[in-house]
């Protein structure tokens, strides 16, 4: 019997597994302009980390990118919560504000703050080559340019789903050729060396520049690779996505 058991959870989990990635995008879109490429690797069956484009007209592209606390099913439950609330949201509303306020109360509604997420709204302007975003306590996204500061997109308020009467402040940030925007959950950032030392934003940032003349997918691969072999035998696990948009 507990073999049996142990048979149907499987099954259960590769198929909640593949309905949680038929909810995600299996690649970036094409947008004349950007050269866009992803990364996902959840630790688990299903994870909470939760990435999406929405084409919002002919020159806006919608990216989104969450971390939803926790790991594994109620995660999971969470995340596709949140993809169908954003989707129903984003139908009906075009200030990112008011997406970010409405996001918080009905999460809140449906978790009674029992679970919380971090989320990052970015609207990219295709034609004016620029983007308005809300950083909802979420890692903050980095703007790689040469010759430059990284520029951090920090911009927001609190993570979602804690608070009814939560605020955000909307930010901006112009883009220029050769920029390599990069979005993250703390998969990345959070991977441990045996020594229990982060990887970190600015070992991202570090090796992006490295590789920043490369193609998107090349700058994904590339940090993906250095991330592997800071952590190899670190014990953190936790899941990974990462979003790299090269301006061309």
């Amino acid at each position: 019997q507990q073999l049996l058991d142990k048979e149907r959870m499987e099954k259960e989990l590769a198929l909640a597994r593949g309905i949680q990635r038929s909810l995600l995008p299996d690649k970036a879109p094409l947008v004349e302009g950007f050269d866009i490429a992803l990364l996902n690797e959840p630790c688990y069956a299903v994870g909470g980390d939760y990435y999406d484009f929405l084409t919002l007209g002919p020159q806006t592209l919608l990216t989104v990118i969450a971390d939803v606390e926790g790991k594994g099913v109620s995660s999971a439950l969470v995340m596709s919560n949140l993809q169908a609330t954003l989707r129903a949201l984003v139908l009906h509303l075009h200030s990112l504000d008011e997406i970010a306020e409405s996001l918080n109360r009905m999460i809140l509604n449906d978790t009674r703050s029992q679970k919380y997420l971090s989320i990052f709204i970015g609207l990219v302007d295709v034609r004016r080559k620029g983007v308005h975003y809300i950083n909802c306590g979420h890692v903050p996204p980095v703007i790689v340019r040469l010759n430059h500061d990284p520029i951090p997109l920090t911009e927001g308020g609190m993570v979602i789903g804690l608070f009814e009467n939560a605020r955000y402040q909307r930010g901006h940030a112009k883009l220029q050729h050769g920029d390599v925007l990069v979005l993250c959950t703390d998969g990345i950032t959070e991977s441990m060396n045996p020594l229990q030392d982060e990887y970190g934003i600015e070992r991202v940032v570090q090796c992006i520049q490295g590789v920043a003349e490369k193609s998107a997918a090349e700058i994904i691969s590339a940090v993906s690779a250095d991330v592997a072999r800071f952590s190899r035998h670190g014990t953190h696990l936790d899941d990974k996505v990462m979003i790299a948009i090269k301006i061309l």
